[in-house]
């Protein structure tokens, strides 16, 4: 239907034929060849290593053009605490025109089993501690200049009901919305499908080795995106031959981020390259032939649509004596905020202010790394929200109180219009979720975790409606966390059983991975050595591997989990006698651990008999 309210807007399919005319009406582009040498790339390093100590040399060598992004990991996410180190090194990365990313793993939304801290596997409960994450790493890094995040473990469909789909979109808007300037990456690390286009700045989507890679054929509707949209990571690629068969590839792919390595797993990010290797890299991803010319954006931006939070924007395309223009990148007041994920001149702009006026910029960028300067500026005026903001959730309450966690409830607001709720504690922002998502009948309800045990904090919640309008507050609600007592990981045991072995610990904190190491054969020298053992076995929440080669070196174990519950905190793992070594099982060692949000804690050694 048509929007009524304002005049001048579109339709989207009126809007679209609207910009297939201006692209025919652009402006001639004289001499329409391909820049020798394909597409120019940057690198985009997942920096799985320490900035300290020999590491700092390494963060040090990626300051340098020809590197655009960055992935910092201290803990499989931010941490609880800021490192000086990293600070520095995101910094420094920053000033030398490098984005540095922050990791949050994203579980699949639970579709897979992985388990939130909180031992939950809904897409809500993923939700929740992802937006909690990336509260985090602005908290601890934002005024060093982190530049956005990177989330992992992303789903690859678009889901029942398009609901993984939705959810990562909704988690990229809440992200910019909070972070103005904030840039997003996806890392399904295989082929998506297409709705997945507009979920981020940029998709992974090839992590493999070498020999995968030269087998791989991206799907066909890569072929029109923006190569500023694509990512692909290749290791195990040995020598400089094989390097350069990579970075060819790569361009026909028309992946405009890239990074190969020699290093192999178990952890193929956890250094760089040689030397020589590193600036040969440079070298070929950089290159992007002799086109030096710079496209010319013409014209003002235009509304095609505009409503209180959300609004369309076109131009006319970009003029570029090669026509090569690849992509726009479109900025709110100057920071950048979203880019087109094609050539075509449109963007959509998401988490606006109602009744507010943004200046509107765009720049266009070729397939040989040159960018225009801005065109002409638009003063776009959002419409302003209805009159009737939603009332406050009611009866606010904390339905749980653990160690470092809280799950809060209230009763959902019974206007149709409401789409979301806001949480804050101590009156800084928290997360934003749709009320599809934490609405459970005719209750609204939210995991927090990431606190402190022992602490108090103050909660307030927000209803939101369509039109941008935002509830008075729900609250404020004082909760104390309890105080932990006894050690992190306690009544560790494990049982011999007729056919299999028993292991159970209670882990006190939320931690993010909790690991039994297993040394069957009672010989510290074998396997990985680990807080007195010699770990020939690792479970890790609900995943088996056996150790192989030298270091932290895992193969995946065949067959069902071995975790048979997780309640409460208490871990209950199962492991057939064959793959302990079969019939009869012996007595052995094994090491309970927690690592990840709270601090890093091994038990004693405890033989199993």
């Amino acid at each position: 239907m048509l929007h009524r309210h304002g005049r001048g807007r579109l339709h989207l399919r009126a809007a679209a034929v609207l910009v297939t005319l201006l692209t025919a009406l652009a402006p001639a582009a004289p001499g329409h060849t391909a820049p020798p040498g394909g597409i120019a790339q940057q690198l985009a390093v997942p920096a799985y290593f320490y900035p300290g100590g020999d590491g700092a040399a390494l963060w040090q060598r990626m300051n340098t053009p020809g590197v655009g992004l960055a992935v910092a990991n201290p803990f499989s996410g931010p941490g609880k605490t800021r490192d000086a180190n990293y600070a520095a090194a995101i910094t420094a990365a920053k000033a030398a025109g490098v984005r540095v990313l922050g990791y949050v793993a994203t579980g699949y939304l639970g579709s897979t089993g992985r388990a939130t801290r909180l031992n939950e596997t809904t897409p809500a409960a993923w939700a929740a501690q992802v937006q909690q994450d990336v509260a985090t790493w602005y908290r601890l890094y934002g005024a060093d200049g982190l530049a956005g995040v990177f989330f992992d473990e992303v789903q690859n469909v678009c889901g029942p009901q398009d609901a993984y789909i939705d959810t990562y979109r909704m988690l990229d808007r809440h992200t910019k919305r909070s972070h103005t300037g904030a840039f997003t990456v996806i890392n399904p690390g295989i082929d998506t499908e297409p709705c997945y286009a507009d979920a981020a700045d940029v998709i992974l989507t090839f992590e493999g080795t070498y020999e995968t890679y030269l087998g791989w054929q991206p799907p066909a509707w890569h072929r029109a995106l923006d190569p500023r949209k694509l990512w692909h990571l290749v290791h195990a690629t040995d020598t400089t031959a094989q390097l350069a068969d990579a970075v060819a590839l790569s361009k026909q792919r028309n992946a405009g981020y890239l990074y190969v390595t020699p290093d192999v797993l178990a952890n193929p990010w956890d250094s760089l390259p040689p030397q020589e290797y590193w600036t040969q890299q440079l070298a070929a991803v950089s290159a992007g032939g002799s086109d030096t010319w710079a496209p010319r954006v013409f014209g003002t931006p235009f509304p095609v649509r505009t409503g209180p939070t959300e609004a369309v924007v076109a131009w006319l395309p970009a003029a570029d004596p090669h026509g090569r223009v690849t992509g726009y990148d479109v900025r709110l007041d100057g920071v950048r905020v979203t880019g087109s994920a094609s050539a075509l001149p449109v963007a959509t702009l998401y988490g606006l202010q109602p009744g507010r006026t943004y200046q509107v910029t765009v720049t266009a960028h070729d397939a040989a790394g040159n960018v225009s300067a801005p065109g002409r500026t638009l003063a776009l005026t959002t419409a302003r929200a209805d009159a009737s903001p939603p009332a406050a959730p009611a009866g606010l309450h904390a339905a749980e109180i653990k160690v470092a966690s809280v799950r809060l409830a209230w009763t959902a607001a019974a206007e149709p219009d409401v789409v979301g709720y806001d949480v804050a504690v101590d009156g800084v922002p928290l997360l934003s979720l749709p009320s599809s998502l934490v609405t459970q009948g005719t209750t609204g309800m939210v995991p927090v975790s990431g606190l402190e045990p022992g602490t108090a904090y103050t909660f307030t919640v927000f209803a939101r409606d369509r039109s941008g309008n935002r509830s008075a507050a729900a609250g404020p609600l004082t909760v104390r966390t309890t105080a932990p007592s006894g050690d992190p990981v306690t009544d560790m045991s494990g049982t011999i059983g007729a056919a299999a072995v028993t292991y159970q610990a209670q882990f006190n904190l939320p931690f993010d991975f909790h690991h039994l190491f297993i040394d069957v054969d009672n010989d510290a020298s074998t396997g990985f050595a680990t807080a007195g053992v010699g770990a020939d076995l690792l479970i890790e929440n609900a995943w088996f591997y056996r150790h192989t080669g030298t270091g932290w070196s895992w193969v995946p174990v065949d067959g069902p989990s071995p975790l048979v519950s997780s309640d409460d905190d208490r871990y209950v793992w199962r492991v057939p006698a064959e793959v302990l070594g079969g019939l009869p099982v012996g007595p052995h060692r094994v090491v309970f651990h927690g690592s990840g949000s709270s601090p890093e804690t091994y038990t004693a050694v405890i033989t199993v008999s």
